[in-house]
């Protein structure tokens, strides 16, 4: 508790970016929620949201020698903390006690960035109308059943359902209950399982009535060597076999009409063949045929949304001044977006494009294998997507709860990781005020550890003549040198702004570039052994990646697209995104089911999906065909070329922002379900809004 040095400021002002409009009030730090409040505006902001801060000193001035420099009110609200948050919500804050301001951005930045999932708010929370009664219970088991795996005559006759993973000995990131091909042993599967990255080996994600299937898994272990397994090949042409009577696939057909699909780019896909991995020989892969999507890998996602954000907060900020200057229109947010070079809507083409594949595939009565590197990020969005569109029970709000849970959770997405629930103390940086400072994008330049190659270039495809292995080099050797211009620049900027005998680092080392937490001395090594100059960021900071906004931004435009085929609205959505980042409930915590289960994450956490069963009717589409829909149209496909930007999601409009001089109603703010954040509202008895009860460790501070 050292470093939490101080838990209430008196006169704090705040200024959300895109309203000029300055608010003067309470700022209340708690142990995990940072709350504002201001007549009937009381905005809360969950620690685990806070994408990163800045905080702008004023500028220095002679007299400045010590930490005793008098500074007057004007010049102490020079200095600002500008925090940035997951939900595109932007906000400045001030204070006329400049002191008071460093210490909220040392006591933020301490409780933003914590060392265990165990010390979030999940792990304390407990709410009285969430209903974990009514929360949906996701059983492996029991949706096995329901697409009619192992049913004696059925679609499902060849397969079975296998526990070899109870343990997790088989496969760390997978569930552990599996459904494999009938007349595969589980000792074939642990052979197989050895030539998947990972072990993560070929199961059963979704079986369609007509007998079609979709699988998932990682990359095979190729190498340069062009290794195979004979059990990886028995494995996948089991799994073709399936839809046969006899579950036996004929000796003399040759038709290719099953399909492998690879979600990487081509090139990524091959030049992984340098590190032991690569992709599937196709000689040995009988009656299929591979198809590269070319999904980028997860860097370059994040560098997309950076560029997006950063658009959307300078079109805010000349809306809002455009606004005071009597100017009725928009100031151009969709122009200044589309302008951004951020290309976050042909990454969305791209994922539907490939989903559109593979519903065709199975509707046409084809067997589908999907991955990608690993096959925790594109592989569930593209396996996710493709059963939302073939099923109509993954339509309801029911089923879209079990397909979550399914696809992502027990299949080993990284939620910790990618949405960086622990926080980055690298995000959280000193600045002096009026220096030039280096666009958070510029960082985010191609990485190439995990999945090598992932970018490519007109440029680089320009280059005929030459190996793809030179191409790679090529490529490979501008990341590096970009990486290593774009560090030496940043450190730069850093040691402009940073002196080291500046007495503010004495007096708040924790806010220093170089200060490492003391490590528990019970694991033998101590702070000054990890100290040392960082160049760059560190490795999760690297790791993180809108994966599953990404996602929901894809069923939103299947949403657009089929407004009555789906029983959810679009305020399901948003909350879902709010709550993938708030850590307010146990359900997108963790990395995968054996991480979970070793810290006893559902016994000792609420669900998210008991807040749908609080009020259910809260998130019902109005236009929704039920029962009707599913008999005229069971099967629906995406448009790939009728994407838009999801407004709702990146323009985080705050309807207590616009209200806060008369309470909205219950009422009112159920209506607005297309401009709603969960972050702020007037009604104290919204649950995704704030806790109705805090902690005895809320109260602590």
């Amino acid at each position: 508790m050292d470093h939490i040095r101080v838990s209430k400021v008196e006169q704090m002002r705040l200024v959300r970016s895109g309203n000029n409009t300055e608010y003067v009030g309470t700022l209340h730090l708690t142990t995990h929620h940072m709350i504002f409040s201001a007549g009937d505006l009381e905005l809360w902001i969950p620690y685990p949201m806070i994408h990163s801060a800045v905080l702008v000193r004023p500028p220095r001035r002679d007299s400045d020698d010590n930490m005793q420099a008098v500074y007057t009110e004007e010049r102490a609200l020079e200095g600002s903390i500008r925090i940035r948050c997951h939900h595109f919500l932007f906000v400045t804050l001030r204070c006329t006690d400049i002191r008071r301001l460093y210490d909220v951005f040392a006591t933020v930045k301490h409780l933003a960035c914590v060392g265990s999932l165990e010390q979030l708010y999940a792990f304390d929370y407990r709410s009285d109308t969430a209903d974990d009664a009514k929360a949906v219970e996701y059983d492996a088991h029991a949706e096995f059943r329901r697409m009619g795996v192992g049913v004696a005559g059925g679609v499902g006759q060849h397969w079975r359902v296998s526990e070899i993973n109870r343990e997790f000995q088989l496969c760390a990131t997978y569930p552990p209950v599996l459904a494999v091909p009938a007349r595969i042993s589980d000792t074939t599967l642990t052979y197989a399982a050895r030539y998947r990255s990972k072990a993560r080996l070929p199961v059963l994600s979704y079986l369609h009535p007509n007998g079609a299937s979709m699988t998932r898994s990682s990359q095979p272990m190729v190498g340069l060597k062009q290794a195979r397994s004979v059990q990886d090949e028995k494995l996948v042409e089991a799994i073709v076999a399936t839809s046969e009577p006899t579950g036996m696939v004929p000796r003399f057909r040759n038709e290719r009409n099953n399909i492998i699909i690879d979600a990487r780019p081509t090139t990524n896909a091959v030049v992984n063949r340098a590190i032991g991995a690569g992709s599937e020989n196709m000689d040995h892969y009988r009656q299929c045929r591979k198809v590269y999507l070319g999904i980028d890998n997860i860097h370059v996602m994040r560098d997309a949304l950076n560029r997006l954000a950063d658009a959307a907060v300078d079109a805010a900020d000349v809306s809002a001044t455009a606004s005071d200057l009597g100017n009725a229109e928009p100031a151009g947010m969709m122009a200044r977006i589309q302008s951004s070079r951020s290309s976050w809507l042909s990454h969305l083409q791209n994922i539907l494009v490939g989903v559109k594949t593979i519903v065709e595939a199975i509707d046409a009565g084809h067997h589908v294998l999907v991955h990608c590197s690993d096959g925790w990020d594109r592989t569930a969005q593209l396996t996710s997507l493709a059963q939302l569109c073939l099923d109509p029970y993954y339509r309801t709000i029911e089923g879209f709860a079990v397909l979550v849970e399914k696809e992502w959770v027990s299949f080993g997405h990284q939620f910790t990781l990618r949405n960086g629930h622990l926080g980055h103390p690298d995000r959280f940086t000193v600045v002096r005020a009026g220096r030039k400072r280096v666009p958070e994008h510029s960082e985010d330049i191609e990485d190439i550890d995990r999945d090598v190659g992932e970018t490519e270039s007109a440029d680089d495809g320009a280059q005929t003549g030459s190996s793809i292995f030179g191409r790679f080099a090529t490529r490979a050797f501008r990341g590096v040198q970009s990486r290593i211009s774009s560090a030496i620049q940043t450190a730069s900027d850093n040691l402009d702004d940073i002196d080291y005998t500046d007495p503010f680092f004495a007096e708040y080392p924790e806010l220093h570039p170089d200060y490492v937490r003391p490590v528990d001395p019970s694991t033998g090594t101590s702070a000054q052994q990890k100290r040392g100059f960082r160049l760059g960021r560190t490795k999760h900071d690297r790791e993180t990646s809108p994966v599953f906004q990404q996602f929901l931004d894809c069923v939103y435009q299947l949403w657009v697209q089929h407004p009555t085929m789906f029983e959810f609205n679009e305020r399901f959505l948003l909350d879902l995104f709010y709550h993938g980042h708030a850590a307010q409930f146990g359900t997108f915590l963790g990395n995968n089911m054996q991480e979970r289960t070793a810290i006893q994450m559902q016994e000792r956490t609420q669900r998210v999906w008991s807040v749908v069963g609080h009020d259910p009717q809260l998130y019902r589409n109005a236009v929704y065909q039920g029962d009707e829909a599913k008999r005229e149209q069971r099967v629906i496909l995406p448009e790939p070329r009728f994407v838009q930007y999801w407004s709702a999601m990146f323009s985080c409009h705050d309807p207590a922002f616009a209200k806060c001089t008369e309470p909205a109603t219950r009422d009112e703010l159920i209506v607005e379900t297309t401009s709603n954040d969960p972050t702020v509202r007037t009604d104290p008895d919204e649950l995704t809004v704030k806790p109705t009860n805090l902690t005895d460790s809320d109260l602590a501070l």
